[in-house]
């Protein structure tokens, strides 16, 4: 008898991720599907995307880059592969998902891939998982539990509060900010401003 995907997928997860960051899959995963439960968005969708967003987390930056090594998407990570190597794993974890679960579905591909970088014109599924990663229950950050609260009346507002946050810390820490999250960052400014008008 084969296994369900849900089984398939915590059997990967407990092998390949700490217990700490199985507990943080666990959380983003739950949080995903209260979030696309007020959001008319599919709840099983949003579980597995939440429960394999870090599924490659656990890989060195060494590892990601031997990942994609001979794969020909290689050349369009030269910046991150110099600059921030761990930042691949949200990359990883797409080509996961399709190789290892032969999951094909666009909505759960793209929430694992931007879940990290997010992208110009995210769909509302891809938003969830960037807001449920950054602000699942066993996170502590300073804001971390008003734009929980905020997430579950206003997405987009969230959102960006999430996507401020995350600039704010590359650049506090003094490390290099990935031209992915700048442009993402334009994108929404842009937008916002325009519907504001």
């Amino acid at each position: 008898m084969n296994k369900s995907i849900e089984v398939q997928i915590f059997d990967y997860l407990s092998q390949h991720l700490s217990p700490k960051r199985f507990e943080h899959s666990y959380n983003v995963a739950m949080f995903a599907v209260e979030l696309a439960l007020k959001n008319n968005i599919n709840l099983l969708k949003a579980q597995i995307a939440g429960l394999l967003h870090d599924c490659a987390k656990a890989m060195a930056g060494e590892e990601l880059v031997a990942f994609f090594k001979g794969r020909k998407t290689f050349k369009c990570f030269k910046d991150i592969v110099k600059f921030a190597p761990h930042l691949l794993h949200s990359f990883a974890g797409e080509i996961i998902v399709k190789e290892e679960f032969k999951i094909r579905d666009k909505d759960i591909l793209n929430a694992v891939r931007y879940h990290t970088l997010g992208r110009e014109n995210m769909s509302v599924i891809e938003k969830i998982i960037f807001v449920a990663d950054s602000v699942s229950h066993e996170r502590k950050w300073k804001h971390a539990s008003r734009v929980r609260n905020l997430s579950k009346n206003d997405l987009d507002k969230a959102f960006f509060e999430v996507l401020k946050t995350k600039i704010e810390y590359v650049i506090n820490s003094g490390n290099w900010l990935c031209p992915q999250t700048i442009d993402t960052w334009n994108w929404y400014v842009s937008n916002y401003r325009e519907k504001d008008n």
